[in-house]
Protein backbone atom coordinates (compact mmCIF):
# COMPACT_ATOMS: atom_id res chain seq x y z
CA UNK A 1 0.00 0.00 0.00
CA UNK A 2 1.81 3.38 -1.12
CA UNK A 3 1.70 6.45 1.64
CA UNK A 4 2.67 9.74 0.50
CA UNK A 5 3.32 12.43 2.91
CA UNK A 6 3.88 16.30 3.36
CA UNK A 7 6.23 18.20 5.17
CA UNK A 8 4.94 22.11 5.49
CA UNK A 9 7.55 24.72 7.07
CA UNK A 10 5.58 27.51 8.12
CA UNK A 11 6.56 30.34 10.57
CA UNK A 12 4.27 32.15 13.77
CA UNK A 13 5.35 35.55 13.43
CA UNK A 14 5.88 37.74 15.89
CA UNK A 15 3.71 39.64 18.08
CA UNK A 16 4.99 43.61 17.19
CA UNK A 17 1.59 45.32 18.47
CA UNK A 18 2.41 43.70 22.32
CA UNK A 19 5.78 43.96 22.40
CA UNK A 20 5.96 47.65 23.55
CA UNK A 21 3.37 46.97 26.51
CA UNK A 22 5.91 45.62 29.14
CA UNK A 23 5.21 47.39 32.38
CA UNK A 24 7.68 49.95 33.54
CA UNK A 25 10.21 49.77 36.49
CA UNK A 26 8.46 49.72 39.65
CA UNK A 27 5.38 48.31 38.59
CA UNK A 28 5.79 45.34 40.38
CA UNK A 29 7.18 44.43 43.63
CA UNK A 30 11.32 43.23 43.77
CA UNK A 31 11.61 39.31 43.21
CA UNK A 32 7.98 38.71 42.30
CA UNK A 33 7.76 36.49 39.00
CA UNK A 34 6.75 37.62 35.61
CA UNK A 35 4.67 35.97 32.71
CA UNK A 36 7.11 35.31 29.51
CA UNK A 37 7.73 38.21 27.31
CA UNK A 38 5.70 37.31 24.01
CA UNK A 39 7.16 35.20 21.88
CA UNK A 40 9.38 35.78 18.60
CA UNK A 41 8.76 34.29 15.36
CA UNK A 42 9.38 31.15 15.38
CA UNK A 43 9.13 28.06 12.70
CA UNK A 44 6.80 25.07 13.02
CA UNK A 45 6.46 21.61 10.60
CA UNK A 46 3.14 20.60 9.57
CA UNK A 47 3.21 17.04 8.75
CA UNK A 48 0.33 15.46 7.04
CA UNK A 49 -0.17 11.83 4.39
CA UNK A 50 -2.76 10.62 1.78
CA UNK A 51 -3.24 7.42 4.01
CA UNK A 52 -1.98 8.14 7.34
CA UNK A 53 1.35 7.48 9.01
CA UNK A 54 2.65 7.10 12.75
CA UNK A 55 6.11 7.19 13.50
CA UNK A 56 6.77 7.26 17.18
CA UNK A 57 6.04 10.92 17.80
CA UNK A 58 5.50 11.92 13.96
CA UNK A 59 2.16 11.93 12.95
CA UNK A 60 0.77 12.23 9.11
CA UNK A 61 -2.83 12.49 9.65
CA UNK A 62 -4.51 11.71 6.29
CA UNK A 63 -5.27 15.36 5.34
CA UNK A 64 -3.91 15.02 1.62
CA UNK A 65 -7.01 14.73 -0.56
CA UNK A 66 -6.04 15.50 -4.05
CA UNK A 67 -3.24 14.38 -6.50
CA UNK A 68 -0.03 16.50 -7.08
CA UNK A 69 1.82 16.80 -10.23
CA UNK A 70 5.65 17.25 -10.43
CA UNK A 71 7.03 17.70 -14.15
CA UNK A 72 10.69 18.09 -14.62
CA UNK A 73 12.92 17.13 -17.67
CA UNK A 74 16.06 18.20 -19.98
CA UNK A 75 15.46 20.41 -22.39
CA UNK A 76 14.95 18.81 -26.06
CA UNK A 77 14.77 22.07 -28.40
CA UNK A 78 17.50 22.70 -31.28
CA UNK A 79 18.78 25.49 -29.54
CA UNK A 80 19.77 23.21 -26.96
CA UNK A 81 19.05 25.93 -24.38
CA UNK A 82 19.28 24.81 -20.60
CA UNK A 83 16.72 25.19 -17.72
CA UNK A 84 13.96 22.82 -16.77
CA UNK A 85 10.58 23.26 -14.39
CA UNK A 86 8.92 21.07 -11.75
CA UNK A 87 5.34 22.30 -11.31
CA UNK A 88 2.85 21.12 -8.88
CA UNK A 89 0.34 21.78 -5.79
CA UNK A 90 -1.17 20.19 -2.68
CA UNK A 91 -4.50 20.16 -1.45
CA UNK A 92 -5.06 19.34 1.62
CA UNK A 93 -8.47 18.81 3.69
CA UNK A 94 -10.02 20.52 6.03
CA UNK A 95 -12.72 18.94 8.36
CA UNK A 96 -14.46 21.04 9.96
CA UNK A 97 -12.45 23.92 10.03
CA UNK A 98 -9.32 22.23 11.66
CA UNK A 99 -6.70 24.04 9.65
CA UNK A 100 -8.62 27.70 9.76
CA UNK A 101 -6.60 28.48 12.29
CA UNK A 102 -3.33 27.36 10.79
CA UNK A 103 -3.85 29.63 7.90
CA UNK A 104 -5.00 32.90 9.62
CA UNK A 105 -2.06 32.63 12.25
CA UNK A 106 0.53 30.95 10.11
CA UNK A 107 2.63 32.37 7.03
CA UNK A 108 4.22 29.57 4.04
CA UNK A 109 5.09 31.86 1.77
CA UNK A 110 8.56 30.90 0.33
CA UNK A 111 9.09 28.35 3.16
CA UNK A 112 10.18 25.14 2.95
CA UNK A 113 8.10 21.80 1.77
CA UNK A 114 9.06 18.08 1.32
CA UNK A 115 7.60 15.62 0.10
CA UNK A 116 8.04 11.83 0.41
CA UNK A 117 7.17 8.73 -0.28
CA UNK A 118 6.85 4.80 0.62
CA UNK A 119 4.59 1.27 1.09
CA UNK A 120 2.83 0.55 3.81
CA UNK A 121 3.80 -3.51 4.94
CA UNK A 122 0.78 -5.82 5.44
CA UNK A 123 1.02 -7.78 8.75
CA UNK A 124 -0.81 -10.85 8.22
CA UNK A 125 -0.76 -11.69 11.45
CA UNK A 126 -2.51 -9.12 13.17
CA UNK A 127 -4.76 -8.19 9.36
CA UNK A 128 -3.35 -4.42 9.07
CA UNK A 129 -1.15 -2.20 7.44
CA UNK A 130 2.15 -1.30 9.01
CA UNK A 131 3.55 2.37 8.83
CA UNK A 132 6.96 2.16 7.78
CA UNK A 133 9.82 4.57 9.44
CA UNK A 134 9.56 8.28 8.22
CA UNK A 135 13.26 7.91 7.58
CA UNK A 136 12.64 5.00 5.09
CA UNK A 137 10.48 7.42 2.75
CA UNK A 138 12.18 8.12 -0.27
CA UNK A 139 11.95 12.07 -1.82
CA UNK A 140 9.88 12.94 -4.27
CA UNK A 141 9.94 16.35 -3.97
CA UNK A 142 11.72 19.13 -2.09
CA UNK A 143 11.07 23.28 -2.77
CA UNK A 144 8.83 25.72 -1.74
CA UNK A 145 5.16 26.55 -0.51
CA UNK A 146 3.41 29.52 -2.26
CA UNK A 147 0.79 31.30 0.58
CA UNK A 148 -2.83 29.29 1.22
CA UNK A 149 -5.36 29.28 -1.14
CA UNK A 150 -8.12 28.28 0.98
CA UNK A 151 -11.33 26.71 -0.14
CA UNK A 152 -14.87 26.08 1.85
CA UNK A 153 -13.43 22.48 2.55
CA UNK A 154 -10.12 22.98 1.48
CA UNK A 155 -6.77 24.58 1.59
CA UNK A 156 -4.22 24.64 -1.63
CA UNK A 157 -0.89 25.12 -1.46
CA UNK A 158 1.33 25.54 -4.93
CA UNK A 159 4.59 24.50 -5.04
CA UNK A 160 7.60 26.18 -6.14
CA UNK A 161 10.88 24.71 -6.98
CA UNK A 162 14.52 25.32 -6.60
CA UNK A 163 14.59 27.06 -10.07
CA UNK A 164 12.31 30.20 -8.34
CA UNK A 165 15.48 31.60 -7.28
CA UNK A 166 16.41 32.28 -11.40
CA UNK A 167 13.42 34.44 -11.92
CA UNK A 168 14.58 37.26 -9.55
CA UNK A 169 17.12 39.79 -11.48
CA UNK A 170 20.80 39.54 -10.48
CA UNK A 171 21.73 42.08 -7.86
CA UNK A 172 23.55 45.33 -9.54
CA UNK A 173 25.49 48.18 -8.51
CA UNK A 174 24.09 51.48 -9.96
CA UNK A 175 26.57 54.69 -10.63
CA UNK A 176 25.46 57.58 -8.78
CA UNK A 177 26.98 60.04 -11.32
CA UNK A 178 28.70 62.27 -8.75
CA UNK A 179 31.96 61.92 -10.90
CA UNK A 180 35.08 59.91 -10.75
CA UNK A 181 34.57 55.75 -10.09
CA UNK A 182 30.97 56.78 -9.74
CA UNK A 183 30.89 57.99 -12.96
CA UNK A 184 29.48 61.28 -14.87
CA UNK A 185 26.19 61.99 -15.34
CA UNK A 186 26.05 60.38 -18.56
CA UNK A 187 25.83 56.96 -16.72
CA UNK A 188 23.66 57.91 -13.67
CA UNK A 189 21.39 55.22 -13.33
CA UNK A 190 22.87 52.57 -15.14
CA UNK A 191 24.54 49.54 -13.81
CA UNK A 192 27.93 48.55 -13.67
CA UNK A 193 29.50 46.20 -16.62
CA UNK A 194 29.66 42.36 -15.64
CA UNK A 195 32.13 40.26 -16.94
CA UNK A 196 32.68 36.41 -15.98
CA UNK A 197 35.40 34.72 -17.60
CA UNK A 198 37.14 35.12 -21.33
CA UNK A 199 35.14 37.62 -23.39
CA UNK A 200 35.89 39.00 -27.10
CA UNK A 201 35.80 42.48 -27.92
CA UNK A 202 33.81 43.94 -25.48
CA UNK A 203 32.98 47.33 -25.52
CA UNK A 204 33.95 48.78 -21.52
CA UNK A 205 31.82 51.58 -20.54
CA UNK A 206 32.84 54.59 -20.42
CA UNK A 207 31.86 56.44 -17.16
CA UNK A 208 34.08 59.97 -17.06
CA UNK A 209 33.94 61.17 -20.75
CA UNK A 210 36.39 64.07 -19.69
CA UNK A 211 39.68 62.06 -18.69
CA UNK A 212 38.24 59.13 -20.74
CA UNK A 213 37.96 56.53 -18.21
CA UNK A 214 36.11 53.53 -19.08
CA UNK A 215 34.72 50.61 -16.61
CA UNK A 216 35.82 46.84 -17.20
CA UNK A 217 33.71 44.63 -14.58
CA UNK A 218 32.43 45.24 -11.33
CA UNK A 219 35.04 42.55 -9.87
CA UNK A 220 38.81 41.99 -10.46
CA UNK A 221 39.68 41.57 -14.43
CA UNK A 222 42.44 41.36 -16.84
CA UNK A 223 42.90 43.23 -20.00
CA UNK A 224 44.89 41.04 -22.79
CA UNK A 225 44.31 43.49 -25.57
CA UNK A 226 43.13 46.64 -26.31
CA UNK A 227 42.14 48.04 -29.42
CA UNK A 228 41.11 51.58 -30.92
CA UNK A 229 39.19 50.50 -34.01
CA UNK A 230 39.78 47.04 -34.13
CA UNK A 231 43.72 48.05 -34.09
CA UNK A 232 46.23 47.08 -31.51
CA UNK A 233 49.30 48.80 -31.77
CA UNK A 234 48.38 52.16 -31.36
CA UNK A 235 47.63 53.05 -27.65
CA UNK A 236 50.00 50.80 -25.26
CA UNK A 237 49.58 49.56 -21.80
CA UNK A 238 51.07 51.61 -19.23
CA UNK A 239 50.87 49.39 -16.38
CA UNK A 240 48.32 48.95 -12.93
CA UNK A 241 47.71 52.01 -10.59
CA UNK A 242 45.95 52.06 -7.37
CA UNK A 243 44.18 55.55 -8.35
CA UNK A 244 43.46 56.64 -11.82
CA UNK A 245 43.45 59.69 -11.22
CA UNK A 246 46.46 60.46 -8.97
CA UNK A 247 48.68 61.25 -12.66
CA UNK A 248 47.34 61.12 -16.11
CA UNK A 249 48.60 58.31 -18.10
CA UNK A 250 51.23 59.21 -21.22
CA UNK A 251 50.01 60.18 -24.00
CA UNK A 252 49.34 56.91 -26.21
CA UNK A 253 49.08 54.93 -23.39
CA UNK A 254 46.44 53.61 -20.88
CA UNK A 255 46.46 52.70 -17.00
CA UNK A 256 44.08 49.70 -15.05
CA UNK A 257 43.27 50.09 -11.86
CA UNK A 258 41.51 46.56 -10.33
CA UNK A 259 40.67 45.15 -6.94
CA UNK A 260 37.47 43.41 -5.95
CA UNK A 261 35.19 46.32 -6.23
CA UNK A 262 35.78 46.62 -10.17
CA UNK A 263 38.27 47.30 -12.98
CA UNK A 264 38.78 50.44 -15.10
CA UNK A 265 41.28 51.82 -17.58
CA UNK A 266 41.88 55.25 -18.22
CA UNK A 267 43.58 56.39 -21.39
CA UNK A 268 46.06 59.37 -22.36
CA UNK A 269 45.03 60.16 -25.39
CA UNK A 270 41.41 60.85 -26.47
CA UNK A 271 40.52 57.94 -29.40
CA UNK A 272 39.40 58.75 -32.53
CA UNK A 273 38.04 55.48 -33.12
CA UNK A 274 35.73 52.93 -30.84
CA UNK A 275 37.47 51.43 -27.86
CA UNK A 276 37.09 47.49 -27.38
CA UNK A 277 39.68 45.34 -25.14
CA UNK A 278 39.75 41.38 -24.87
CA UNK A 279 39.56 40.57 -21.11
CA UNK A 280 39.05 38.20 -18.42
CA UNK A 281 36.83 38.56 -15.59
CA UNK A 282 36.98 37.17 -11.85
CA UNK A 283 34.22 37.00 -9.57
CA UNK A 284 34.02 40.27 -6.71
CA UNK A 285 35.03 37.52 -4.03
CA UNK A 286 38.37 36.50 -6.35
CA UNK A 287 36.89 33.06 -7.62
CA UNK A 288 38.44 32.85 -11.15
CA UNK A 289 36.81 29.71 -12.79
CA UNK A 290 37.70 28.47 -16.14
CA UNK A 291 35.18 26.38 -17.32
CA UNK A 292 31.66 28.24 -18.35
CA UNK A 293 30.13 25.00 -16.32
CA UNK A 294 32.10 26.54 -13.15
CA UNK A 295 31.12 29.35 -14.23
CA UNK A 296 27.74 28.85 -13.94
CA UNK A 297 27.74 27.80 -10.56
CA UNK A 298 29.59 30.92 -9.37
CA UNK A 299 27.00 32.96 -11.34
CA UNK A 300 24.28 31.55 -9.17
CA UNK A 301 26.14 31.70 -6.23
CA UNK A 302 27.16 35.03 -6.06
CA UNK A 303 25.60 37.16 -9.01
CA UNK A 304 22.16 35.49 -8.32
CA UNK A 305 22.51 35.16 -4.41
CA UNK A 306 21.20 31.73 -4.53
CA UNK A 307 21.47 29.76 -1.13
CA UNK A 308 24.71 27.52 -1.08
CA UNK A 309 22.29 24.39 -0.04
CA UNK A 310 20.33 25.03 -3.65
CA UNK A 311 23.43 23.64 -5.79
CA UNK A 312 23.68 20.24 -5.51
CA UNK A 313 26.43 17.87 -3.84
CA UNK A 314 26.82 15.88 -7.00
CA UNK A 315 27.52 19.48 -9.44
CA UNK A 316 31.37 19.08 -9.02
CA UNK A 317 31.20 15.65 -11.11
CA UNK A 318 29.90 17.58 -14.06
CA UNK A 319 32.96 19.47 -14.26
CA UNK A 320 35.26 16.74 -15.72
CA UNK A 321 33.16 16.11 -18.61
CA UNK A 322 32.53 19.31 -19.05
CA UNK A 323 36.39 21.31 -18.75
CA UNK A 324 35.37 24.52 -21.72
CA UNK A 325 36.71 27.73 -20.81
CA UNK A 326 34.99 30.83 -21.83
CA UNK A 327 32.65 33.67 -20.21
CA UNK A 328 30.10 36.20 -20.97
CA UNK A 329 30.14 40.21 -21.14
CA UNK A 330 27.01 41.97 -19.59
CA UNK A 331 27.64 45.76 -20.64
CA UNK A 332 24.70 47.00 -17.85
CA UNK A 333 22.30 48.28 -20.10
CA UNK A 334 19.25 46.04 -19.39
CA UNK A 335 18.57 44.10 -15.79
CA UNK A 336 19.27 39.78 -16.20
CA UNK A 337 17.45 37.34 -14.27
CA UNK A 338 19.19 34.11 -13.34
CA UNK A 339 17.23 32.01 -15.75
CA UNK A 340 18.28 34.54 -18.53
CA UNK A 341 21.94 34.04 -16.94
CA UNK A 342 21.14 30.27 -16.80
CA UNK A 343 20.11 30.16 -20.88
CA UNK A 344 22.83 32.35 -22.16
CA UNK A 345 25.87 29.91 -20.72
CA UNK A 346 24.50 27.03 -21.18
CA UNK A 347 23.40 27.48 -25.00
CA UNK A 348 24.44 24.80 -27.18
CA UNK A 349 26.48 22.99 -24.36
CA UNK A 350 23.81 20.19 -24.62
CA UNK A 351 23.38 20.56 -20.95
CA UNK A 352 20.34 21.29 -18.75
CA UNK A 353 20.06 22.79 -15.07
CA UNK A 354 17.19 20.58 -13.90
CA UNK A 355 15.95 20.65 -10.28
CA UNK A 356 16.56 17.03 -8.12
CA UNK A 357 14.12 15.64 -5.80
CA UNK A 358 15.79 16.87 -2.59
CA UNK A 359 15.76 20.48 -3.80
CA UNK A 360 18.71 21.15 -5.25
CA UNK A 361 20.12 21.84 -9.18
CA UNK A 362 21.98 20.08 -11.04
CA UNK A 363 23.59 20.25 -14.37
CA UNK A 364 22.94 17.16 -16.72
CA UNK A 365 24.77 16.35 -19.72
CA UNK A 366 22.62 15.25 -22.35
CA UNK A 367 24.60 12.29 -24.63
CA UNK A 368 23.89 9.49 -27.47
CA UNK A 369 21.97 6.74 -25.78
CA UNK A 370 24.99 3.89 -26.52
CA UNK A 371 24.76 0.35 -26.09
CA UNK A 372 27.85 0.30 -24.66
CA UNK A 373 27.06 2.20 -21.58
CA UNK A 374 26.23 0.09 -18.26
CA UNK A 375 22.04 1.12 -17.73
CA UNK A 376 21.15 2.30 -14.13
CA UNK A 377 17.89 -0.17 -14.75
CA UNK A 378 16.62 -2.64 -17.67
CA UNK A 379 13.06 -1.38 -18.73
CA UNK A 380 11.10 -4.40 -20.04
CA UNK A 381 7.40 -5.95 -20.39
CA UNK A 382 7.42 -7.15 -16.80
CA UNK A 383 7.84 -3.81 -15.13
CA UNK A 384 6.03 -1.16 -17.51
CA UNK A 385 3.08 -0.92 -16.98
CA UNK A 386 2.56 1.26 -20.00
CA UNK A 387 4.08 2.78 -23.24
CA UNK A 388 2.95 5.02 -25.88
CA UNK A 389 4.45 7.18 -28.24
CA UNK A 390 5.75 11.04 -27.92
CA UNK A 391 6.75 14.03 -29.86
CA UNK A 392 10.01 15.26 -30.17
CA UNK A 393 10.24 18.66 -31.14
CA UNK A 394 9.82 20.05 -35.00
CA UNK A 395 13.14 21.07 -35.29
CA UNK A 396 14.80 17.74 -34.61
CA UNK A 397 12.04 15.53 -36.18
CA UNK A 398 13.45 14.76 -38.86
CA UNK A 399 17.47 14.44 -38.00
CA UNK A 400 19.53 17.59 -38.80
CA UNK A 401 22.24 17.35 -40.94
CA UNK A 402 24.25 20.29 -39.87
CA UNK A 403 25.22 21.60 -36.60
CA UNK A 404 26.88 24.96 -36.27
CA UNK A 405 27.61 25.65 -33.15
CA UNK A 406 29.42 29.27 -32.24
CA UNK A 407 32.98 29.66 -30.67
CA UNK A 408 34.57 33.42 -29.03
CA UNK A 409 31.55 35.43 -29.17
CA UNK A 410 32.34 38.87 -30.45
CA UNK A 411 30.35 40.85 -28.47
CA UNK A 412 31.32 44.48 -30.57
CA UNK A 413 30.54 43.69 -34.29
CA UNK A 414 32.48 46.41 -36.58
CA UNK A 415 31.73 45.88 -39.97
CA UNK A 416 34.40 47.34 -42.75
CA UNK A 417 33.81 51.21 -42.93
CA UNK A 418 35.16 54.40 -41.67
CA UNK A 419 35.28 53.20 -38.40
CA UNK A 420 37.88 50.84 -38.48
CA UNK A 421 41.39 52.08 -38.02
CA UNK A 422 43.02 52.49 -41.18
CA UNK A 423 46.14 49.98 -39.58
CA UNK A 424 43.56 47.09 -38.52
CA UNK A 425 45.13 43.75 -39.79
CA UNK A 426 42.97 41.99 -42.60
CA UNK A 427 41.99 38.80 -40.22
CA UNK A 428 41.04 41.29 -37.40
CA UNK A 429 39.01 42.90 -39.56
CA UNK A 430 37.23 39.93 -40.52
CA UNK A 431 37.07 38.39 -36.86
CA UNK A 432 35.07 41.65 -35.98
CA UNK A 433 32.87 41.85 -38.80
CA UNK A 434 31.12 38.88 -37.38
CA UNK A 435 29.08 37.81 -34.39
CA UNK A 436 30.14 34.38 -33.77
CA UNK A 437 33.13 31.70 -35.82
CA UNK A 438 31.46 28.57 -36.18
CA UNK A 439 32.96 25.19 -35.49
CA UNK A 440 30.23 22.75 -37.94
CA UNK A 441 29.05 19.15 -38.03
CA UNK A 442 27.26 17.79 -41.38
CA UNK A 443 26.49 14.57 -42.28
CA UNK A 444 25.68 14.11 -46.19
CA UNK A 445 23.95 10.78 -45.55
CA UNK A 446 21.14 12.61 -43.67
CA UNK A 447 21.05 15.46 -46.62
CA UNK A 448 20.54 12.96 -49.22
CA UNK A 449 18.28 10.68 -47.56
CA UNK A 450 15.56 13.20 -46.01
CA UNK A 451 14.05 15.31 -47.76
CA UNK A 452 13.60 18.34 -45.37
CA UNK A 453 16.05 17.55 -43.49
CA UNK A 454 17.04 19.57 -40.28
CA UNK A 455 19.02 22.49 -40.33
CA UNK A 456 19.39 24.59 -37.17
CA UNK A 457 21.12 28.19 -37.23
CA UNK A 458 24.48 29.08 -35.53
CA UNK A 459 23.99 28.58 -31.94
CA UNK A 460 26.02 31.40 -29.84
CA UNK A 461 27.52 30.29 -27.24
CA UNK A 462 30.06 31.25 -24.22
CA UNK A 463 32.92 29.18 -25.58
CA UNK A 464 36.22 30.44 -26.09
CA UNK A 465 38.30 27.52 -28.22
CA UNK A 466 37.10 25.88 -31.71
CA UNK A 467 38.39 22.58 -30.07
CA UNK A 468 35.90 22.50 -27.70
CA UNK A 469 32.97 24.14 -29.84
CA UNK A 470 34.09 21.07 -32.55
CA UNK A 471 33.63 18.55 -29.91
CA UNK A 472 30.41 19.76 -28.91
CA UNK A 473 29.33 20.21 -32.38
CA UNK A 474 29.77 16.35 -33.16
CA UNK A 475 28.50 15.66 -30.05
CA UNK A 476 25.39 16.90 -31.63
CA UNK A 477 25.52 15.33 -34.57
CA UNK A 478 26.17 11.72 -32.66
CA UNK A 479 23.11 12.71 -30.74
CA UNK A 480 20.54 14.02 -33.25
CA UNK A 481 22.04 13.34 -36.29
CA UNK A 482 20.18 10.39 -36.39
CA UNK A 483 16.50 9.22 -36.55
CA UNK A 484 15.26 9.64 -32.24
CA UNK A 485 12.36 8.56 -30.66
CA UNK A 486 10.39 9.32 -27.91
CA UNK A 487 8.59 6.89 -25.41
CA UNK A 488 6.43 7.33 -22.40
CA UNK A 489 7.24 4.60 -20.21
CA UNK A 490 5.21 4.26 -16.99
CA UNK A 491 6.58 1.87 -14.34
CA UNK A 492 5.53 1.24 -10.83
CA UNK A 493 6.55 3.92 -8.61
CA UNK A 494 9.01 1.20 -6.15
CA UNK A 495 10.73 0.63 -9.26
CA UNK A 496 10.72 4.27 -10.48
CA UNK A 497 12.72 5.78 -7.65
CA UNK A 498 15.92 3.86 -8.89
CA UNK A 499 16.18 6.30 -11.80
CA UNK A 500 16.78 9.68 -12.50
CA UNK A 501 17.00 12.18 -15.18
CA UNK A 502 20.17 11.74 -17.46
CA UNK A 503 20.23 7.90 -16.49
CA UNK A 504 21.25 5.17 -19.58
CA UNK A 505 18.52 2.61 -19.59
CA UNK A 506 17.71 -0.51 -21.56
CA UNK A 507 14.20 -0.12 -22.72
CA UNK A 508 12.79 -3.40 -24.47
CA UNK A 509 9.25 -3.76 -25.07
CA UNK A 510 6.35 -4.60 -27.86
CA UNK A 511 6.69 -1.47 -29.93
CA UNK A 512 8.62 -0.35 -33.05
CA UNK A 513 12.24 -0.86 -32.84
CA UNK A 514 12.47 -2.07 -29.21
CA UNK A 515 11.36 -5.65 -29.31
CA UNK A 516 14.98 -6.65 -29.10
CA UNK A 517 15.89 -3.76 -27.07
CA UNK A 518 17.46 -0.28 -27.42
CA UNK A 519 19.68 2.11 -24.90
CA UNK A 520 17.66 5.12 -23.97
CA UNK A 521 18.29 8.14 -21.66
CA UNK A 522 15.78 9.30 -19.29
CA UNK A 523 15.03 12.73 -19.98
CA UNK A 524 11.75 13.29 -18.62
CA UNK A 525 9.76 12.30 -15.37
CA UNK A 526 6.24 12.68 -14.47
CA UNK A 527 4.59 11.86 -10.88
CA UNK A 528 0.98 12.09 -10.39
CA UNK A 529 0.17 11.37 -6.76
CA UNK A 530 -2.87 9.66 -7.21
CA UNK A 531 -1.22 7.22 -9.45
CA UNK A 532 0.72 4.37 -8.36
CA UNK A 533 3.35 4.55 -11.10
CA UNK A 534 5.67 7.07 -12.29
CA UNK A 535 5.69 8.25 -15.97
CA UNK A 536 9.16 8.54 -18.00
CA UNK A 537 10.27 9.90 -21.20
CA UNK A 538 12.77 8.06 -22.46
CA UNK A 539 14.93 9.07 -25.66
CA UNK A 540 16.22 5.83 -27.99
Amino acid sequence: MQVRTVELDIVRPADSASAATAPGYGTRPHGVATSPSDALESVETLRFSDAGLVDGDLVYPPYISDAFTIDRGLTLLADALGGARSFGAITLSNPGGALDSTILTRINDHLPVRIHAGRKRWDGTRGIWVDPAASDLVPVFAGLGRGWRPDRTSVAVDLLDATYWLDNAMPVTLYGGTGKLDGDANVAGRAMPRLRGTACNLTPTLIDSVNYVYQVSDGPAAITALYEGGYAGGIAAGGTVDDLYATSPAPGTYTVQTGNNGTWFRLGTKPVYAITIDAVGQFRSGAAPTAVVDILRQVLLEDVAMPASCIDAGWPAVSPATPWPGGWYWDGSGSVTGAEAVSTLLSGLGLSLVPTRTGTLRPILLTAPSRTAQPVAALTADVITEITAASLDASLDPPTWRWRIGWQHNFTPQPAGSTLHPQIPADRQSLVAQTDRAAVWWSGDIKSRWRVPNDPALITTALASAADAQTIADRHGALWGVQRRLWAVSVPQDYAWSLDLGDPVWLQAPAVGLTGGAPGIVVGEQIQSSDPYVTFQILV
